[in-house]
């Protein structure tokens, strides 16, 4: 007599006779449990009834909702019992056991009150949901399915949201040991998603180290690049000052989590790159300095050895893989960062050096065309080391006039010459000429601040100083008007070092009015510094873009900006002006007897006579003016960004 068939729950994971299986796998193609629930099938563990009917042990310990699978196929038909074989006692025993700690780690159901689109998302209207085509559409969703037990906060469809799950569940898994990501970014949808990977794609212009080709899906970075995928949503979602916060924290608790488990990889190291280079949009008083997350991809760069990439082992006729070209292109993302936060700290030692390398994976990239952006990477390299020749050169607190004289014209000369080769690529990257500009900023900054030791016993020296000076607004001036010419939108896409550069600017220039010591000539009153500064904040004000939100206590990165310039400006015209020692400004009588106006460009070494310093009273300092405002401390510029001023 045959045996009975076994209980249908139980059908699936009693063992079969070798031939059966052989059956089965030709004509299904693959063996496993038809009857698990969605859950058990997803995780790929036994699932077990329980005392309640239609829940099964997991999903009844997890205290979530049991949804029936609805199988595509007819279930196989009843077979004979068999005993267990030893090695499935064993795994069944396993099993068991994970199920037991994955029960006691599962959270609580979410809350199915979420906020409104609206709400999170006031920039998307609705209708763009609707319109925009979703890359891949999957399979219905079946209609057991549902009943999910949480509510998504985008208007978009279920199967479209259900692709999402994966990444945000992969993320979750990640942070077990923190908890659960927050609800409003697990119902982030694939849409949505996908609108703020192209959104990123027109931001990279102005961080050109991190591309993304346009047939890049964000499935695809789901499973290859899940770290990077985050930095990019959180990046990209600057119009969402309530979403984007909350992607920022859970990004820094994925990078925390993965740092302390040793994970060391090109996917981790791109999306620090990726948070840095925006960093001003999210930069928190609570949050890590952006200057540890620079040594955090220092690190992660030296242990992975992009420094050393070498093709003298490939093949002359094997292209090169598109992976060693990401790397290339993150190694020269941690030289420009490192080269341009150092300027902001003269005091540290540079984290990051120039070297033959950098230029040579330079060259490669832009040789190999692979992405638009690559064209502007050899020019960029090149102004990174302009600027620490500037620094290295001119180091000194005090120099003969002379010596002074010859390295500002040959630093001068070769500022002309990078502009010159890079006319071409300086139209179709408005960074470039952000960074050309601010390279000269610093060659006449740091010139000026340079005491000459002969000034009193050299003609040409008192000259020579302020011609440095004069220059030096006319270079911000010009890097002002430059970023004007900006439109609204794309003040979304700079960069945190545009951004430095910006805060740095505005500062140099109030620093000319407050801090300056008096020379012959020299009346910032008289050159309307204070006007000019006035001038280009309401310019800029005007057109940097204002917050759809209403924020209680935070301010977007604009409207700090409008804050503290316009405090600024306050200062500067209340501080008493300082009249000339010759009495004017725009005139200096020089050697020759001839009088040269100070508003046209003078040639440097050509001024053969100056007068004598002359006394003046020494400007009181900002902080006696208003005490939250230190312009002249050397986390000024943190400051700013951070909001603590």
């Amino acid at each position: 007599m045959s045996a009975p068939p076994p209980p249908e729950t139980d059908e699936s994971l009693s063992p079969r006779p070798a031939s059966s299986v052989h059956t089965m796998e030709a004509k299904e193609g693959r063996t496993g449990n038809a009857f698990a629930c969605e859950r058990c099938r997803k995780h790929k563990v036994r699932c077990v009834p329980s005392d309640t009917a239609s829940i099964c042990q997991r999903c009844q310990k997890a205290k979530v909702e049991c949804v029936e699978h609805i199988a595509r196929r007819r279930p196989a038909k009843a077979r004979s019992d068999g005993q267990t074989p030893n090695r499935m006692r064993d795994f069944d025993k396993k099993l068991d056991k994970l199920s037991t700690i994955i029960a006691t780690m599962a959270p609580s159901p979410v809350q199915s009150s979420l906020p409104l689109v609206a709400t999170i998302l006031p920039s998307q209207p609705a209708e763009i949901f609707q319109q925009t085509p979703a890359p891949t559409l999957p399979a219905a969703k079946p209609a057991s399915m549902a009943s999910a037990s949480w509510t998504p906060i985008l208007s978009a469809h279920g199967s479209q949201h259900e692709n999402s799950l994966p990444f945000w569940e992969s993320m979750d898994d990640t942070l077990s040991c923190l908890g659960r990501l927050d609800p409003i970014i697990r119902s982030i949808s694939l849409v949505h998603m996908q609108m703020l990977l192209d959104t990123y794609r027109s931001m990279v212009e102005f961080f050109p180290f991190v591309p993304l080709s346009k047939d890049c899906r964000c499935q695809d970075l789901f499973q290859s690049r899940p770290t990077l995928m985050l930095a990019v949503l959180t990046v990209s979602s600057h119009d969402s000052a309530l979403l984007q916060p909350k992607l920022s924290r859970e990004f820094r608790k994925v990078v925390m989590v993965r740092i302390m488990k040793g994970e060391k990889s090109l996917d981790l190291l791109q999306g620090l790159l990726v948070f840095i280079a925006w960093h001003h949009h999210y930069m928190d008083v609570q949050a890590v300095s952006v200057p540890m997350l620079l040594q955090l991809c220092l690190g992660i760069a030296g242990d992975l050895g992009l420094d050393s990439i070498s093709r003298n082992m490939r093949n002359p006729l094997q292209m090169e893989d598109p992976r060693e070209r990401e790397a290339k292109r993150a190694y020269l993302g941690c030289y420009y960062l490192a080269s341009n936060i150092g300027l902001m700290e003269p005091s540290k030692a540079r984290p990051m050096s120039h070297s033959r390398t950098l230029r040579n994976y330079a060259s490669e990239l832009a040789s190999a065309g692979e992405n638009k952006s690559d064209a502007v990477l050899p020019d960029l390299m090149e102004i990174c080391q302009f600027m620490e020749d500037v620094d290295e050169t001119l180091r000194t607190q005090a120099e003969q006039a002379l010596v002074a004289r010859t390295q500002v014209k040959r630093l001068s000369d070769k500022w002309e010459n990078i502009r010159l080769t890079s006319k071409v690529q300086a139209n179709d990257f408005g960074t470039l000429q952000w960074l050309q500009l601010a390279a000269r900023i610093q060659l006449y900054r740091t010139a000026a601040s340079i005491e000459l030791a002969d000034l009193d016993t050299t003609l040409w020296a008192s000259g020579f100083h302020l011609s440095l000076r004069v220059t030096l607004v006319q270079t911000i001036e010009q890097f002002l008007d430059n970023s004007t010419k900006l439109s609204t939108s794309q003040y979304k896409f700079v960069s945190l070092i545009d951004w430095l550069n910006l805060v740095s600017t505005n500062t140099t220039l109030s620093k000319l009015v407050l801090y300056t010591p008096p020379l012959s000539g020299w009346d910032p009153a008289e050159l309307q510094i204070a006007k000019t500064f006035d001038h280009f904040r309401g310019q800029l004000s005007s057109k940097m873009p204002r917050s759809r939100e209403t924020q209680d206590s935070n301010e977007d990165v604009f409207e700090r900006y409008r804050r503290i310039t316009a405090t600024m400006g306050t200062a500067l015209q209340d501080a008493p002006g300082r009249a000339s020692p010759n009495g004017t400004t725009f005139e200096l009588a020089t050697g020759s007897g001839r009088t040269v106006s100070l508003l046209q460009d003078l040639a440097l070494p050509k001024i053969n006579g100056g007068m004598a310093n002359g006394g003046g009273e020494k400007l009181p300092s900002l902080r006696s003016i208003n005490p939250l405002l230190d312009i002249d401390s050397n986390d000024f510029h943190w400051k700013f960004l951070i909001g603590t001023l």
